[in-house]
């Protein structure tokens, strides 16, 4: 994968502060074009055991060059002993979204 070639970065966090937080600190860091979040009902196995919970997903838009950066970023911040990062490798259709995101460089 070419550090300019597209991705989507996944994760999920348990307070919709804290999930707000992660997407503004990614965007001033220029690490990430733009990010949503929003309230998903989950069902996990976690120690053994079934769990019913609400988490706030995070869907995020950047360039594949910045996804170590990006997780570096999640595992020192995020809560949970064993967050969930996915990286979905992305074609955005419209040439302009994609000339934009090309464009984003990071914030030194």
């Amino acid at each position: 994968m070419a550090d300019t070639d597209e991705i989507l970065v996944m994760t999920a966090l348990n307070e919709e502060e804290a999930a707000q937080e992660m997407l503004v600190d990614l965007v001033r860091e220029g690490f990430i074009l733009s990010g949503t979040y929003y309230q998903v009902k989950i069902v996990f196995q976690w120690e053994g055991q079934v769990h019913f919970d609400e988490e706030y997903k995070l869907m995020m838009k950047a360039r594949a060059g910045y996804y170590p950066d990006i997780e570096k970023y999640i595992m020192e911040n995020h809560p949970y002993r064993a967050p969930e990062v996915i990286k979905i490798p992305a074609s955005f259709g419209s040439p302009q979204f994609r000339e934009h995101l090309m464009a984003n460089k990071r914030m030194d």
